[in-house]
């Protein structure tokens, strides 16, 4: 059997599809069912079945990628082996939304980098979220937990949540999420508050909501992320009870790395300062 082919088998055990393992790998989708079948040939079982449209590894088959993931996870922890003894080295991609990787991860990453000579990070700012099945991105910061998916899953923090608005009576210029985000914490409060059917600016990007905070004509319901509104003589600050998770996501395969599990508790930390800084 060949090493190449058992690592496009775990890439198709991790998307579920040809396109999506090619799109990890490289490869096209003709080339990656051909070397499957070549795969599937050199044993005595199926490695993968069909189900609901999607390729799954059989029993027999999670336990052959399984040690291909043990297999590939000890050969990126001997290439991060730093040469000069320092820190951890690699190349490890964060997807976030632009909030956080601005206001959050970005503020900490040079004295982080200083620590790591041999690390590079690379922040993909999106407010959508980057495909972990199409391997976009080896880490992810979500604002709302997943609910399938073959990566590990912990939860960063509980954000609280804060309604802003104009200190001076009068009507505001709602802001809110548009309808994509409508499950929001935040747009749940604009709802208990009476603001929701008020919204008069949509937007999917708090920094264009916190833009139009600045007026002092405005109102929105925001998670505290540093950096945000503060109280003054034209803007208004209401805590409120209700809260916003964020959760880390980590690809499987990376688990025990080196440099993905110190990315890892970086950002955990990083989180962690909101409370203090």
């Amino acid at each position: 059997m060949d090493w190449d082919d058992l690592k496009v088998a775990a890439a198709l055990a991790r998307s579920g599809t040809y396109a999506g393992a090619a799109a990890e790998t490289g490869l096209d989708a003709t080339t990656v069912a051909r070397r499957i079948a070549r795969l599937e040939a050199s044993f005595p079982f199926a490695l993968f079945h069909a189900v609901d449209g999607r390729r799954q590894p059989t029993a027999r088959g999670a336990e052959v990628i399984g040690h291909v993931e043990a297999m590939s996870a000890h050969a990126i922890a001997i290439g991060a082996i730093p040469v000069d003894g320092k820190g951890v080295s690699g190349h490890v991609r964060i997807a976030a939304t632009a909030s956080i990787c601005d206001r959050v991860l970005a503020p900490h990453a040079a004295a982080f980098l200083d620590m790591h000579p041999g690390l590079t990070l690379s922040l993909l700012a999106s407010d959508a979220n980057v495909s972990f099945t199409r391997y976009e991105a080896d880490i992810a910061i979500r604002m709302a937990r997943p609910r399938r998916g073959g990566f590990t899953i912990r939860r960063l923090a509980s954000l609280p949540l804060v309604l802003c608005k104009p200190a001076q009576q009068g009507d505001a210029i709602v802001c809110a999420y548009p309808d994509s985000l409508a499950d929001t914490p935040e747009m749940a409060e604009l709802a208990r508050l009476g603001f929701k059917e008020k919204a008069r600016f949509l937007s999917n990007s708090p920094a264009s909501i916190r833009a139009v905070l600045a007026s002092g004509r405005a109102a929105a319901v925001l998670p505290v992320l540093g950096g945000e509104p503060t109280a003054t003589d034209r803007l208004q600050l209401v805590p409120l009870d209700r809260r916003r998770d964020a959760w880390l996501l980590t690809q499987p395969h990376l688990k025990k790395d080196p440099a993905a599990r110190a990315v890892a508790d970086w950002i955990e930390k990083s989180f962690s300062r909101l409370k203090t800084d």
